[in-house]
């Protein structure tokens, strides 16, 4: 058996770095890989471009249609637009702040 004690690494003054509890496993949200080609690019926004303008048309029509049948005004409601730079859906925002 060997004799003496254990060798231990010099520790810095001020105590040993408290750990990080990081969570294993993969993350949440989707994943965007960026493609590597401007025409790509230029691709997905005239089409996502599209699909706007198609689904505004067809809702339009709609509405027109609606409206045409009905004995009074249809009045369709609008979300207000979202404001620059925020991302994803609009979040509900409560008047009287987090009840906690």
């Amino acid at each position: 058996m060997a004799q003496g004690k254990l060798k231990f690494k010099a520790q810095r003054p001020g105590g040993a770095k408290k750990q990080q509890n990081k969570p294993k496993g993969p993350k949440k949200g989707g994943r965007i890989i960026a493609p590597k080609k401007a025409k790509v690019v230029q691709q997905q926004k005239l089409k996502k471009d599209l699909d706007v303008a198609i689904r505004n048309k067809i809702e339009q029509e709609i509405t027109q249609k609606a409206s045409t049948n009905l004995h009074k005004r249809l009045s369709v409601l609008k979300t207000p637009p979202a404001k620059e730079g925020a991302g994803g859906p609009p979040k509900p925002s409560t008047a009287a702040g987090p009840s906690k």
